[in-house]
């Protein structure tokens, strides 16, 4: 619709301009006019249609009834479901003068609602992590100065058992702390020449033993020339390690976990493959938030903190790459690492 003025022609460019979803009612509450935000939102022609019909929201329509009425602004939450997803907006719904209709401007807050989920999530996940190893390290140590420390067998025992949870601890300190790094726009990974074959079979070797101890034979499937490209070999180191531990520690016992490295012409792709349980679709996205684990239980056994998927995309994203799952119950599980082909050029 072209509009009928110089001013209205004005008033459209400023509305358009908005980020926050914006339309105005006449007095019997029909809308005359909404903004590029709005339409995007909707995906249809909500002009000539009542208020109460372009977000269906109880709040919402109570908000503009009431500013209608009155000569208030009015300020509103509302969670409302559009499309797929569940939206949470924040709507100030304002009176227009001599009762000529209403304006909604609508803040989408969604964002911001989940990051504030995410922080509470973490807060209280972090807090539950810490607990239940200083809780048995407590318990034990108070046993043994009780008396227990008197026999030979149990002292060895709780001695034991303290170790482990002390080394757990550790584990999710330093996991806290590489989180940390890899989050913050301040910490910088020097980004040189790296063969990417050579720092997956350096990553291979670490975790030796570890596989070793299942019985779990690890191949690596690379081409016989260097693999190069402009990266953070640190970061690429811990990414790995994270996935291709995680494909040990789900993979049965005398399984193969395979890497391979593929060259293309614009990326680099390092996939590592398990015959694992597999993870269901609903939990693709769900499995890189802090703290969060399919199966609760057995991943505290392994000794997982619940923070190495977190990391590694994290990681991922500061070189500039994407990570790809594929998995399904019962199929195993593969994690593609897509770096981009910086070829370094000598001075």
């Amino acid at each position: 619709m072209k509009p009928k003025s110089p001013e209205e022609a004005r008033l459209r460019t400023i509305l358009n301009s908005m980020v926050e979803a914006v339309f105005v009612t006449d007095e019997k509450g029909r809308v005359t006019l909404t903004n590029e935000a709005l339409d995007e939102l909707i995906a249809k022609d909500v002009r000539g249609r009542r208020a109460k019909n372009v977000i269906k929201s109880k709040e919402l329509k109570v908000a503009i009834r009431r500013a209608r009425k009155k000569d208030k602004a009015t300020d509103v939450e509302l969670e409302t479901e559009i499309g797929d997803r569940q939206h949470t907006f924040f709507a100030q719904v304002a009176p227009l003068p001599q009762g000529a209709g209403v304006v909604t401007v609508l803040h989408d807050v969604t964002r911001l609602k989940d990051a504030d989920r995410i922080r509470r999530d973490f807060v209280a996940n972090a807090s539950h992590e810490l607990r239940t190893p200083l809780t048995a390290i407590r318990g034990f140590a108070e046993t043994l100065l009780h008396g227990a420390a008197e026999d030979p067998a149990a002292r060895e025992r709780f001695l034991n058992a303290i170790l482990r949870h002390t080394l757990r601890l550790q584990r999710l300190a330093e996991d806290l702390t590489l989180l940390a790094k890899s989050e913050s726009p301040q910490h910088d990974f020097l980004d040189v020449p790296t063969d990417v074959r050579a720092v997956c079979r350096e990553s291979i070797a670490s975790l030796d033993t570890f596989a070793k101890k299942k019985s779990i034979r690890v191949t690596l499937r690379a081409p016989e020339e260097p693999v190069l490209i402009v990266t953070s070999p640190r970061a690429l180191d811990g990414a790995l390690i994270n996935l291709v531990e995680n494909a040990i520690k789900y993979s049965p016992d005398g399984s193969e976990v395979r890497v391979s490295v593929t060259r293309e012409e614009e990326t680099v792709t390092v996939a590592i493959s398990d015959d694992g349980p597999g993870i269901p679709p609903k939990y693709h996205e769900r499995i890189f938030e802090r703290f969060y684990r399919v199966d609760k239980g057995r991943s505290r056994d392994e000794g997982g903190t619940g923070l190495g998927l977190s990391i590694t995309r994290h990681l991922v994203n500061r070189m500039d790459g994407t990570l790809e799952l594929q998995s399904a119950p019962g199929e195993g599980t593969t994690f593609r690492l897509v770096l981009p082909l910086d070829v370094p050029v000598d001075d």
